[in-house]
Protein backbone atom coordinates (compact mmCIF):
# COMPACT_ATOMS: atom_id res chain seq x y z
CA UNK A 1 0.00 0.00 0.00
CA UNK A 2 1.93 3.11 -1.16
CA UNK A 3 1.47 5.98 1.72
CA UNK A 4 0.85 9.53 -0.57
CA UNK A 5 2.92 12.22 0.96
CA UNK A 6 1.77 15.41 0.81
CA UNK A 7 3.43 18.82 0.61
CA UNK A 8 1.55 19.38 4.33
CA UNK A 9 2.92 16.37 5.99
CA UNK A 10 6.46 17.64 4.67
CA UNK A 11 5.83 20.82 6.05
CA UNK A 12 4.85 20.97 9.55
CA UNK A 13 7.47 18.61 11.28
CA UNK A 14 9.85 20.38 9.07
CA UNK A 15 9.03 24.05 10.56
CA UNK A 16 8.38 22.61 14.09
CA UNK A 17 11.68 21.39 13.84
CA UNK A 18 13.14 24.66 12.72
CA UNK A 19 11.61 26.47 15.58
CA UNK A 20 12.49 24.30 18.04
CA UNK A 21 16.41 24.79 17.07
CA UNK A 22 15.82 28.30 17.18
CA UNK A 23 14.48 28.23 20.54
CA UNK A 24 17.11 26.23 21.81
CA UNK A 25 19.99 28.55 20.21
CA UNK A 26 18.23 31.24 21.81
CA UNK A 27 18.27 29.71 24.93
CA UNK A 28 21.95 28.53 25.11
CA UNK A 29 23.01 31.86 23.82
CA UNK A 30 20.98 33.63 26.72
CA UNK A 31 22.93 30.94 28.99
CA UNK A 32 26.43 31.47 27.70
CA UNK A 33 25.74 35.11 28.14
CA UNK A 34 24.50 35.08 31.74
CA UNK A 35 27.36 32.47 32.68
CA UNK A 36 29.92 34.49 30.90
CA UNK A 37 29.13 37.66 32.49
CA UNK A 38 28.74 35.36 35.99
CA UNK A 39 32.66 34.06 35.51
CA UNK A 40 34.35 37.37 34.45
CA UNK A 41 32.92 38.98 37.83
CA UNK A 42 34.04 35.92 39.85
CA UNK A 43 37.43 36.10 38.96
CA UNK A 44 37.01 40.16 39.23
CA UNK A 45 36.34 39.31 42.43
CA UNK A 46 39.07 36.87 43.04
CA UNK A 47 42.03 39.72 41.34
CA UNK A 48 41.09 41.89 44.07
CA UNK A 49 41.66 39.83 46.80
CA UNK A 50 44.64 38.42 45.89
CA UNK A 51 45.86 42.18 45.12
CA UNK A 52 44.84 43.04 48.64
CA UNK A 53 46.31 39.53 49.93
CA UNK A 54 49.87 40.40 48.70
CA UNK A 55 49.61 43.96 49.16
CA UNK A 56 47.81 43.90 52.70
CA UNK A 57 48.95 47.58 54.01
CA UNK A 58 47.24 49.15 50.60
CA UNK A 59 43.71 50.77 51.09
CA UNK A 60 43.49 51.23 47.15
CA UNK A 61 44.90 50.87 43.81
CA UNK A 62 45.74 52.60 40.88
CA UNK A 63 45.89 50.62 37.81
CA UNK A 64 49.35 52.00 36.12
CA UNK A 65 49.54 49.20 33.14
CA UNK A 66 45.63 47.93 32.30
CA UNK A 67 44.89 44.90 34.55
CA UNK A 68 48.67 44.25 34.91
CA UNK A 69 50.21 46.59 37.30
CA UNK A 70 48.78 47.95 40.14
CA UNK A 71 50.29 50.52 42.58
CA UNK A 72 48.86 50.67 46.32
CA UNK A 73 48.32 53.44 48.43
CA UNK A 74 47.68 53.80 52.07
CA UNK A 75 44.45 55.91 52.59
CA UNK A 76 47.14 58.71 52.55
CA UNK A 77 48.20 58.18 49.05
CA UNK A 78 51.40 56.63 50.27
CA UNK A 79 52.81 54.00 48.13
CA UNK A 80 53.16 51.01 50.43
CA UNK A 81 53.89 48.41 47.58
CA UNK A 82 52.94 47.58 43.84
CA UNK A 83 50.70 44.58 43.07
CA UNK A 84 51.48 42.77 39.74
CA UNK A 85 49.17 40.33 37.63
CA UNK A 86 50.74 37.80 35.18
CA UNK A 87 49.94 34.16 33.82
CA UNK A 88 51.93 31.06 32.79
CA UNK A 89 50.89 27.80 31.09
CA UNK A 90 51.04 25.25 33.82
CA UNK A 91 49.96 21.64 33.41
CA UNK A 92 46.50 21.39 32.79
CA UNK A 93 45.81 25.29 31.75
CA UNK A 94 46.74 28.96 32.52
CA UNK A 95 47.58 30.03 35.90
CA UNK A 96 47.06 33.16 36.86
CA UNK A 97 49.50 34.55 39.69
CA UNK A 98 49.54 38.20 42.12
CA UNK A 99 52.96 38.87 42.81
CA UNK A 100 53.15 41.74 45.99
CA UNK A 101 56.09 43.57 45.48
CA UNK A 102 57.78 46.97 47.66
CA UNK A 103 61.52 48.62 47.61
CA UNK A 104 62.81 45.56 44.91
CA UNK A 105 61.45 42.74 47.51
CA UNK A 106 58.93 40.24 47.09
CA UNK A 107 56.10 40.62 50.14
CA UNK A 108 53.51 38.05 48.72
CA UNK A 109 52.46 35.67 46.04
CA UNK A 110 48.94 34.40 45.51
CA UNK A 111 47.46 31.95 42.71
CA UNK A 112 44.52 33.29 42.06
CA UNK A 113 43.65 30.69 39.26
CA UNK A 114 44.94 27.56 38.94
CA UNK A 115 41.37 25.61 38.23
CA UNK A 116 42.71 23.66 35.64
CA UNK A 117 45.65 21.73 37.48
CA UNK A 118 45.38 18.41 38.71
CA UNK A 119 43.37 18.07 42.59
CA UNK A 120 45.79 17.18 45.42
CA UNK A 121 49.15 17.90 43.09
CA UNK A 122 49.19 21.24 40.63
CA UNK A 123 45.93 22.74 42.94
CA UNK A 124 48.45 22.96 45.70
CA UNK A 125 50.57 25.45 44.19
CA UNK A 126 48.28 27.81 45.54
CA UNK A 127 48.84 26.82 49.21
CA UNK A 128 50.58 29.13 51.96
CA UNK A 129 53.30 26.99 52.61
CA UNK A 130 54.40 26.90 48.81
CA UNK A 131 53.89 30.70 48.34
CA UNK A 132 55.06 31.79 51.35
CA UNK A 133 58.68 30.74 49.93
CA UNK A 134 58.66 33.66 47.69
CA UNK A 135 58.48 36.43 50.25
CA UNK A 136 61.69 37.94 50.87
CA UNK A 137 63.31 37.19 47.61
CA UNK A 138 64.48 40.32 45.26
CA UNK A 139 63.46 41.08 41.97
CA UNK A 140 67.31 41.18 41.18
CA UNK A 141 68.15 37.77 40.26
CA UNK A 142 65.42 35.33 38.49
CA UNK A 143 63.83 32.80 40.78
CA UNK A 144 63.55 28.95 39.72
CA UNK A 145 62.32 25.75 41.06
CA UNK A 146 65.07 24.25 43.31
CA UNK A 147 65.74 21.00 41.39
CA UNK A 148 66.13 23.14 37.92
CA UNK A 149 69.33 25.47 39.67
CA UNK A 150 72.38 23.97 38.04
CA UNK A 151 74.24 27.12 38.35
CA UNK A 152 74.10 27.46 42.59
CA UNK A 153 73.47 31.29 41.76
CA UNK A 154 69.42 31.85 41.51
CA UNK A 155 67.41 32.03 43.92
CA UNK A 156 64.87 29.12 44.81
CA UNK A 157 62.46 27.62 46.18
CA UNK A 158 60.98 24.20 46.70
CA UNK A 159 58.50 22.71 43.99
CA UNK A 160 55.27 21.42 45.26
CA UNK A 161 55.39 17.08 45.88
CA UNK A 162 54.72 15.81 42.29
CA UNK A 163 53.95 18.94 40.72
CA UNK A 164 57.08 20.16 39.15
CA UNK A 165 55.38 22.05 36.32
CA UNK A 166 53.00 23.65 38.21
CA UNK A 167 55.20 24.57 40.02
CA UNK A 168 57.59 26.00 36.98
CA UNK A 169 54.55 27.97 35.86
CA UNK A 170 53.80 29.91 38.75
CA UNK A 171 57.63 30.61 39.30
CA UNK A 172 58.11 32.11 35.85
CA UNK A 173 54.96 34.14 36.11
CA UNK A 174 56.45 35.60 39.53
CA UNK A 175 59.82 36.35 37.57
CA UNK A 176 57.81 38.02 34.32
CA UNK A 177 56.17 40.33 37.67
CA UNK A 178 59.57 40.82 39.22
CA UNK A 179 60.59 42.23 35.33
CA UNK A 180 57.72 44.15 34.68
CA UNK A 181 58.70 45.64 38.25
CA UNK A 182 62.26 46.40 37.42
CA UNK A 183 60.68 48.19 34.26
CA UNK A 184 58.76 50.35 35.24
CA UNK A 185 59.16 51.19 39.01
CA UNK A 186 62.27 49.56 40.23
CA UNK A 187 66.09 51.53 39.13
CA UNK A 188 67.70 47.69 38.06
CA UNK A 189 69.05 47.50 34.86
CA UNK A 190 65.76 46.21 32.51
CA UNK A 191 67.80 44.63 29.63
CA UNK A 192 69.59 42.38 32.56
CA UNK A 193 66.27 41.05 33.07
CA UNK A 194 64.64 40.96 29.94
CA UNK A 195 67.92 38.62 28.92
CA UNK A 196 67.01 36.60 31.74
CA UNK A 197 63.74 36.15 31.25
CA UNK A 198 64.86 34.75 27.54
CA UNK A 199 67.41 32.31 29.03
CA UNK A 200 64.92 31.34 30.83
CA UNK A 201 62.47 30.54 28.61
CA UNK A 202 64.89 28.69 26.50
CA UNK A 203 65.93 26.38 29.03
CA UNK A 204 65.40 22.87 28.65
CA UNK A 205 63.53 21.53 31.74
CA UNK A 206 62.74 18.23 29.92
CA UNK A 207 59.65 16.92 28.30
CA UNK A 208 56.85 16.16 30.10
CA UNK A 209 56.83 12.54 29.09
CA UNK A 210 60.15 12.21 31.61
CA UNK A 211 58.52 14.43 33.98
CA UNK A 212 55.58 11.91 34.32
CA UNK A 213 58.05 9.36 34.60
CA UNK A 214 59.66 10.35 37.53
CA UNK A 215 56.28 10.86 39.21
CA UNK A 216 56.09 14.74 38.17
CA UNK A 217 52.42 16.28 37.23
Amino acid sequence: MRVKITPKAILIPTLSLFLICIVVTAALALTNNVTADKIADNELQSKNQSMKNVCPEAQTFDELIPDVLYEGKKEGGETVGYAISTASQGYGGQVKVMTGIADGEIIGVDVFYNDDETPGLGKNTSNESFCDQYKGLTTDTDIAVSKDDQSGNAQTVDAVTSATISSRAVTKAVNEACHIYNDNVGTTNSSVSLTKSEDAENKDFGSETELLKRGDE
